[in-house]
């Protein structure tokens, strides 16, 4: 239960952490599970001396906070001198976004346009392209479009429920995820259409539930990682750099995309599942959007 506390990504963090901080402690004679204040300021401030950054430096906090326990009667995470120390690594190497600007969510939507119906798609082709649909309209990560079942998927004559079960990074205990896409007119760009013909093809493919499978025997179910790999084949068609842009910039990309037309700041906090008081939109996904330069415009205006 204690071990449940926490997600497995994190317990692995915390592991590398506990390692450095092991090897530190050799290293200097310092006492592992009852250092000093010193100790540990040194220990963040080597992390710091190597190249990273506040993230991984607070993180290293955190781990250590949760593994020591207390310094000097405070809580390692909540000692003003590591407090303080934190917050002058924030003005030295403030977080950053990973991009300065995003791909325009179009080309996406291009690149659909210009391929077959649903019908007549290849099953990879239609993998594809239900995944970039589901990116784009629901401005979700990859770890929730890997839970996503086929029976909590619900159809009426206009739109569609998706129902998430599963914890989530931004779901709170005993919450769930709750997607509502409706119809769109144009039928090769809507998420209606595309997930039904998909759901179709895969019904008799896989005993899992799981609504993403691989697009090759044994049809597996999709794991984040391959989600990500076809996230980033849709950018590489669409011929956006897949150097500079991970899968994860479909999140950017959509939610940056909708301030951009003017959808409603709730709406889009919603939708991505950050609360109205959450500031990492704004640091970290609402980003210019990349536009064709002044000589690819003149020449494409032919």
């Amino acid at each position: 239960m204690l071990n449940a506390s926490l997600s497995d990504s994190t317990w692995k963090q915390y592991n590398a952490v506990h390692r450095k901080w092991t090897d530190f402690c050799n290293k200097t004679k310092a006492d592992q599970w009852k250092p000093s204040v010193v100790n540990i300021l040194q220990f963040l401030t080597e992390i710091y001396s190597s190249g990273l950054g506040y993230v991984a430096i607070n993180t290293a906090r955190s781990a250590l906070s949760t593994i020591l326990g207390s310094v000097e009667g405070y809580p390692i995470g909540q000692h003003p001198l590591i407090n303080r120390l934190l917050k002058g690594v924030s003005r030295l190497r403030p977080p950053s976004s990973k991009y300065k600007f995003v791909w325009d969510v179009s080309q996406v939507l291009q690149l659909f346009k210009h391929w077959e119906s649903d019908c007549n798609l290849s099953l990879k082709l239609l993998t594809l392209k239900t995944v970039g649909l589901l990116a784009l309209c629901t401005a979700q990560r990859v770890q929730t479009l890997a839970s996503l079942t086929r029976s909590n998927i619900h159809f009426s004559s206009s739109d569609l429920v998706i129902r998430v079960s599963s914890r989530l990074k931004t779901t709170k205990p005993g919450e769930g995820l709750i997607i509502n896409l409706k119809k769109y007119s144009e039928e090769k760009l809507c998420i209606y259409s595309c997930l039904r013909h998909y759901m179709e093809r895969t019904s008799n493919l896989s005993t899992s539930d799981f609504l993403l499978v691989c697009h090759q025997s044994p049809y597996k179910k999709a794991t984040e990682q391959t989600i990500s790999r076809w996230l980033k084949e849709l950018l590489s068609l669409a011929g956006i750099d897949i150097t500079l842009f991970s899968s994860h910039s479909f999140r950017h990309a959509s939610t940056s995309k909708a301030v951009d037309i003017g959808v409603n700041i709730d709406t889009i906090f919603k939708t991505a599942g950050w609360t109205e008081s959450s500031k990492v939109f704004g640091k970290f996904y609402k980003r210019p959007i990349l536009d064709k330069d002044f000589c690819t415009s003149i020449l494409s205006s032919s």
